[in-house]
């Protein structure tokens, strides 16, 4: 007999020993696998029967999987796989087709447990699970991290696959979350699944189809609702406080590249009847007809990229973001922004109904341009880049929306809040008998409001890069919102025209109406700061110049000196503690020394006192009116 007679024979007698022992050998490497899992996290894996229904499928009945003293986490009554025949001989199984009856995820947080904890936590073995890569503590490559979690998905769902009596729970305190699908089919590629929502009691329904594409690592997903209704997502509600609803959702990604430490997905994400409602986004529903984002995402070894090829589409509106975050012993964060020379009501006609009440309806004619740059090494915060400038070419406000910002060069009802709540109305103007123009305030007072408040108000055109620079820098070494930067121009619009709910729309719209009103000359600068020394708030209860002068000095706004100036320019950032200024014998504490040096030297720069009377300004004034009672009261107390 020939040697490659004799080999063949070897090979041939090999290939039907596996087939034959096939089922003892699976079940001892399953059986290996089993306890590497169970001694890793601490679970515990239990099944009836596995065993092989032909050549290449495998069945399992009644398997289970349960973190140690927990609720059971997954169950199936009955799961067929079957294999590529030929990688099963080499021990690298391929999946080709998937059914699977009565499949259970149960996640339940009791407290500070849940039956899920050992997804985010150390093993054993001191390593951390998969699926939490991204902690701060572990560096791995983030690009063969996302491609591994990629693959795995498309490793699990096989090109056929008909998976009956799908649920998910979700059980926390009084919380109960039930999603459950009769049928998820897939059928060459092409899947679809009929989803009904249960979120404690209430019931909602969608349709969902798509491609999962292996040969080309595409995944495509689109979600609508059944009854054409708004679906709300559940579970955001009960975590965050929000509500988000949907009429139809769809994106599609592929991993187009990979290379290395390096992978870049591409794809789109499209959605249509968009309604969005919370307390820190705005303080109505924001709905959104239609939006689309056609994206570029590179991933390296420690960074998440959007490339600027991206492009995001809201209505009628499109713009290419770009945005890096980096993260070695430190974040750092890179965005920015450019649109040159945009039509303007593409801008104004597309901006979400709800977010931006008044610039609803606003129409314009006219090109706009839009820069922004940030850079935030998180090593070096005082290294902060910011970077915005909005420009207008022939730009023309056609038609007003909800709002007319002309209405502050005539007289005005304004309305004072505290605290979200409206606390005192009066007029802006000749019929308010404490309301004063410029010609009647001291020149003392308006030069030391502009000198603490906004230096350049007079010179600018409504922003202060600067000052919102080091304040971002502020808050950021604080973690706190502490400084906003505003200039007069932003705080007089933010009292003037917005709500006192305080939400991320709110600094956006504050800016787009600075920029409509300064740049296209809607108001003087001196009505501007005529209105602001009228209605911004000098103590409890004291709204304007007038009443501040006579609730601290029974005198007119005309007649306040240099030093009463000072000091009435030194509360402003703080009213409400104004008469903590003054210690027991109604004098100023010493630790105002320093600021009315400040404002004295430059009140003789701007020529309004001599160097000699700059010599002499010192932290006193004469209390009198209301203010000198309440001290003295406080003395009693």
């Amino acid at each position: 007999m020939s040697r490659r007679r004799v080999l063949f024979t070897g090979i041939v007698l090999f290939m039907v020993a596996l087939m034959l022992l096939r089922g003892p050998l699976l079940r001892v490497v399953v059986s290996h696998k089993i306890r590497s899992i169970e001694k890793r996290y601490s679970l515990v894996v239990n099944y009836d029967r596995l065993t092989f229904k032909s050549l290449s499928t495998v069945m399992i009945d009644n398997l289970s999987l349960t973190e140690i003293n927990r609720d059971t986490l997954f169950s199936t009554r009955h799961i067929s796989l079957s294999l590529n025949p030929f990688k099963l001989l080499l021990l690298t199984p391929d999946l080709r087709k998937l059914e699977a009856d009565n499949i259970k995820f149960n996640f339940i947080k009791q407290g500070s447990t849940s039956n899920f904890d050992f997804l985010f936590r150390e093993t054993k073995t001191g390593k951390r699970d998969t699926l939490t890569v991204f902690s701060p503590a572990v560096k791995r490559s983030y690009a063969r991290t996302t491609d591994r979690l990629f693959s795995l998905l498309m490793d699990i769902i096989p090109s056929k696959a008909n998976i009956k009596d799908l649920t998910i729970n979700y059980i926390n305190k009084d919380y109960r979350l039930n999603i459950s699908t009769p049928l998820l089919k897939v059928d060459q590629n092409n899947f679809t699944a009929e989803i009904e929502n249960l979120e404690n009691g209430k019931p909602g329904y969608l349709y969902a189809d798509g491609v999962l594409d292996h040969s080309k690592r595409m995944v495509s997903l689109r979600l609508f609702s059944r009854d054409k209704k708004k679906f709300s997502i559940p579970f955001i509600d009960y975590r965050w406080g929000a509500k988000a609803q949907f009429d139809t959702l769809a994106f599609e990604v592929t991993e187009s590249q990979k290379r290395g430490d390096f992978v870049t997905f591409k794809g789109n994400a499209r959605a249509k009847g968009i309604l969005v409602n919370h307390k820190r986004l705005s303080s109505e529903n924001v709905n959104l007809k239609k939006g689309t984002l056609t994206y570029s995402i590179n991933i390296g070894n420690r960074f998440f990229e959007l490339d600027s090829c991206s492009v995001v589409t809201v209505n009628n509106f499109s713009f290419s973001p770009y945005l890096k975050i980096t993260k070695d012993d430190n974040w750092r964060i890179t965005a920015s922004l450019n649109k040159k020379n945009f039509e303007a009501n593409d801008l104004f006609s597309s901006l979400p109904s709800g977010l931006f009440y008044n610039l609803d309806g606003l129409k314009t004619s006219g090109e706009m341009s839009y820069h922004f740059l940030l850079d935030i090494d998180f090593s070096n915060i005082d290294s902060l880049r910011l970077e915005s400038s909005l420009t207008g070419k022939n730009f023309r406000i056609i038609e007003f929306g909800n709002t007319d910002f002309r209405r502050i060069n005539d007289e005005f009802e304004y309305t004072a809040y505290e605290k979200g709540m409206p606390v005192r109305t009066f007029m802006v103007g000749p019929s308010n008998s404490n309301f004063r123009n410029l010609e009647r305030i001291s020149p003392y007072l308006q030069t030391t409001v502009l000198q603490s408040e906004d230096g350049g108000f007079f010179y600018h055109r409504g922003f202060l890069p600067g000052s919102i620079r080091e304040a971002l820098v502020q808050d950021l070494k604080e973690k706190r919102f502490h400084r906003g930067g505003s200039s007069i121009s932003m705080q007089l619009v933010k009292n003037i025209f917005l709500s006192r709910n305080k939400t991320l729309a709110r600094k956006f719209e504050e800016m787009m109406i600075v920029w409509l009103i300064e740049n296209n000359h809607l108001c003087s600068k001196e009505r501007m700061f005529e209105v602001y020394l009228n209605i911004i708030e000098w103590g409890p209860g004291v709204y304007g110049a007038n009443e501040a002068a006579r609730f601290y000095f029974d005198k007119d706004a005309r007649d306040i000196n240099v030093n009463e100036a000072i000091f009435l320019s030194s509360i402003i950032p703080a009213p409400k503690w104004s008469l903590n200024s003054f210690d027991d014998n109604l004098q100023l504490k010493p630790s105002l020394e320093g600021y009315y040096k400040l404002l004295a030297q430059r009140l003789r720069i701007k020529g309004l006192i001599t160097e000699s009377e700059e010599v002499n300004i010192m932290p006193e004034v004469h209390l009198k009116g209301e203010a000198k009672r309440l001290v003295k009261a406080r003395r009693i107390e």
